[in-house]
């Protein structure tokens, strides 16, 4: 199987491509659930998770008659829309602070005065 990189709790990483590849053999009848685990020393369980992910996206895409994105990239973008939304709320803050001044300055004729020299 190769070097496969693990995250820090020891826990090793499968990339999409080998995850996609595994179901795909047992989807052809290449192999069982049981004979992948033991061959590959993975756990039956989380090949039977790769099946079950994999054919739910497949469902979904084909339903939805669209691309199905992984959930990495909708959460980055999720992330993305919120960093946004706070930046244009400053940004609403900051006009209506500046609206709120002009019309202080406009009301004031002392300030006015001052302000056109």
């Amino acid at each position: 199987m190769g070097n496969v990189p693990r995250k820090a709790d020891g826990r090793r990483v499968f990339n999409p491509d080998f995850k996609q590849a595994t179901v795909q053999r047992i989807l052809t009848g290449e192999k069982t659930v049981a004979e992948l685990s033991r061959e590959l020393d993975i756990a039956a369980s989380v090949i039977r998770n790769w099946k079950r992910h994999y054919e739910a996206g497949a469902a979904t895409g084909v339903a939805a008659n669209e691309d199905v994105v992984p959930a990495s990239h909708l959460r980055e973008a999720y992330a993305r829309i919120r960093e946004l939304e706070r930046a244009l709320g400053r940004k609403t803050m900051e006009v209506e602070i500046l609206r709120t001044a002009q019309e202080i300055v406009k009301k004031t004729p002392s300030l006015r005065r001052e302000s056109g020299r």
